[in-house]
């Protein structure tokens, strides 16, 4: 009687893990792209937020920049790179933070930012272009939503009439 020694592993054995540690890997590598990517679009609806908790507060406070001669109106968000908006930095796909003083747009901008690659903003869905947050009367213009789309994924930011941001 012959007793058989085993004491490694057989070519399919070998086959067999590493492929199922492949498949793995794969499904893992996939799901961190996807998550990446929400990331990237919640990111940015987050930082589109703040700029208007940024413009609330400034007109809060009445902080008048140094761009700004005369009288401060209020201060005004801007998004661009949609047909139709209009920006002093550039016509690329960002926003702005502007002050306005005597009725007009002092330049440059306070604060802009750019959409990551691959996000746009939906023109179709995103209305208004330009918001204002007044220091005279207090009030705020440009209730409606912003909408973004990226990565086959999209997100909607509402602006109520009051200047809150959802």
């Amino acid at each position: 009687m012959k007793i058989k020694n085993s004491l490694g592993f057989t070519l399919i054995e070998l086959i067999v893990v590493l492929s199922v540690a492949a498949v793995i890997s794969v499904i893992g590598i996939a799901a961190f792209v996807s998550y990446n990517q929400t990331q990237s679009l919640n990111t940015t609806a987050a930082d589109i937020a703040n700029i208007f908790s940024l413009a609330k507060s400034r007109t809060a406070s009445e902080v008048k920049p140094s761009t700004c001669s005369g009288s401060l109106d209020g201060y005004e968000i801007r998004l661009c790179g949609i047909t139709g908006s209009s920006c002093i930095n550039s016509t690329a796909a960002n926003y702005e933070l502007d002050v306005r003083c005597n009725g007009s747009v002092a330049s440059p901008p306070i604060l802009t930012g750019k959409l990551p690659s691959n996000i746009t903003f939906d023109s179709i869905q995103t209305t208004p272009l330009t918001y204002m947050y007044s220091v005279l009367t207090g009030g705020f213009s440009g209730a409606g939503t912003i909408s973004l789309n990226g990565f086959g994924n999209g997100k909607t930011i509402t602006v109520s009439s009051s200047g809150y941001v959802k």
